[in-house]
């Protein structure tokens, strides 16, 4: 079964944080070495904004081809009906956009786990089941 790759695991991994970079490492590991997973086109905008908003932005490229370069991540686009999907999912379960439309994805592709840290709004989601180790 695949797995959904959040943003916090690609950024934690590509800044070292020193808390959660590790965690974050690892399950990028098993990814590279052949463990399926799925992210979004979303997920690697936002990759791309938090590490501009860092002022990292010479890090943008070589991140995104790091990540694009595992063999068994697929990325996996949406379209404007799941934009209505994942405005929806951020009413009925209080988080923001950006997660409503991740869950709106995941949801058209029937993966109910992911790998995040993100307990505080995606804890919020009860068919979902939250990865970080």
């Amino acid at each position: 079964m695949s797995r959904f790759v959040d943003t916090n695991v690609f950024i934690y991994s590509a800044t070292n944080h020193p808390q959660f970079g590790e965690n974050a490492k690892r399950i990028l590991e098993r990814i590279e070495r052949g463990e399926e997973a799925v992210t979004s086109i979303l997920v690697l905008c936002e990759v791309s904004w938090v590490l501009e908003a860092m002022g990292r932005q010479s890090d943008i490229k070589t991140t995104l081809e790091k990540i694009l370069s595992y063999k068994t991540l697929k990325v996996v686009g949406f379209d404007a009906d799941d934009l209505l999907v994942g405005a929806n999912n951020m009413l009925l379960y209080g988080v923001d956009f950006n997660d409503g439309l991740n869950i709106a994805t995941m949801t058209t592709i029937g993966i109910f786990e992911i790998y995040s840290n993100d307990y505080k709004h995606l804890g919020k989601i009860d068919f979902l089941k939250i990865i970080f180790e």
